[in-house]
């Protein structure tokens, strides 16, 4: 589905960035890979930008020995404030005190498709939203009705159709839904 909002509505699409939206890459791939070709980070946006990495609820150093695998549940952000967000970041010397809940299966699996359920927060949902958006994500066809009625005003066009028309469309749809949004 192709979404065509107004500038304005960039800062909303943060609710649906952090509420959670899926992305799909093949199991098997390093995180650092996932990162690459499902996100479109580079590896300077990834060191300077995407310090606090959960994969499984778990936080994430070593990004080239964890892999994904069907079904992960990954949350990425920036740094995080104070000694909590000291602590959580990636690859840092404190590290140590958070080893128990530090992600310990580094096995690879064999290449397969996977769909990952993601999140994104704070100030990087603001910086890489536009660029994920653009990318495209699968959003919950409930979550993106309900986004989309609050937002109608912001709603320029969905699949050539004006808001009213595009968002009863969406109505009609369940499960996770691609879209791809720009903004003008």
């Amino acid at each position: 589905m192709e979404i065509s909002m107004t500038t304005e509505a960039a800062w909303a699409w943060n609710y649906i960035l952090q509420k959670g939206f899926a992305l799909d890459g093949v199991s098997g791939t390093s995180v650092r890979q996932f990162l690459h070709e499902a996100l479109g980070f580079d590896d300077e946006f990834i060191e300077s930008t995407v310090r606090t990495i959960f994969l499984n609820n778990s936080p994430v150093d070593d990004l080239d020995e964890t892999y994904i695998k069907d079904g992960d549940r990954m949350a990425l952000g920036s740094a995080m404030p104070g000694l909590v967000g000291i602590v959580m970041g990636r690859d840092n010397f404190y590290k140590s005190f958070r080893s128990g809940i530090a992600v310990k299966d580094h096995s690879r699996r064999d290449a397969a498709p996977a769909r990952l359920s993601m999140k994104v927060f704070s100030t990087l949902a603001v910086e890489s939203g536009r660029g994920l958006l653009g990318r495209g994500i699968l959003v919950d066809a409930d979550l993106l009705a309900g986004f989309l009625s609050e937002k109608k005003a912001l709603l320029l066009e969905g699949d050539g159709l004006n808001a009213d028309a595009f968002i009863a469309r969406v109505q009609g749809l369940s499960g996770k839904v691609p879209v791809r949004v720009t903004f003008a």
